[in-house]
C-alpha cells in the first residue's frame, strides 16, 4: 500500500493538503519514503486540492494522512478511492515517520 502524506520541509506533516511543496510517499510494502514534487499545483491559482489528487492517483497512492482536506479535494479522494487518516490536531507540529506510525499503529485493530 502507497500513503501519502504532505509536506512543506520533507520533515513535518504539512497544514494545507493542496498547497504542500511535496508528498512523501511510504510504501508499506517495501518500507521506503520517497518524495513527489507537488510544486506544479502549490502554485495554481484554484482548484489545488483536486489537482493534488490527480497526482497521487496517477501514482497509485492507497492513503492519504493529513491535519484537514477541504471538501472539494475530500470529495475527489472518495471518487478515486483513496482513503482519508486524519491526525489529531493537537498533534501539530508531527514529523513524518511519526505520523507513519500513528496511522500503522492504529490500521493493526
Amino acid at each position: 500500500m502507497k500513503i501519502a502524506i504532505q509536506t512543506m520541509d520533507k520533515e513535518h506533516v504539512g497544514e494545507n493538503f493542496g498547497r504542500a511543496r511535496f508528498f512523501a510517499i511510504y510504501d508499506t510494502v517495501e518500507k521506503t519514503t520517497t518524495f513527489l514534487s507537488n510544486e506544479d499545483n502549490y502554485e495554481a491559482a484554484h482548484g489545488v486540492g483536486i489537482q493534488s489528487v490527480a497526482l497521487l492517483s496517477r501514482k497509485g497512492v492507497h492513503r492519504v494522512i493529513t491535519y484537514h482536506v477541504g471538501p472539494k479535494a475530500k470529495e475527489t479522494l472518495e471518487r478515486t478511492g483513496i482513503e482519508v487518516f486524519t491526525l489529531p490536531e493537537d498533534l501539530k507540529p508531527v514529523r513524518i515517520k511519526e505520523a507513519i506510525r500513528i496511522f500503522l499503529e492504529e490500521n493493526q485493530q
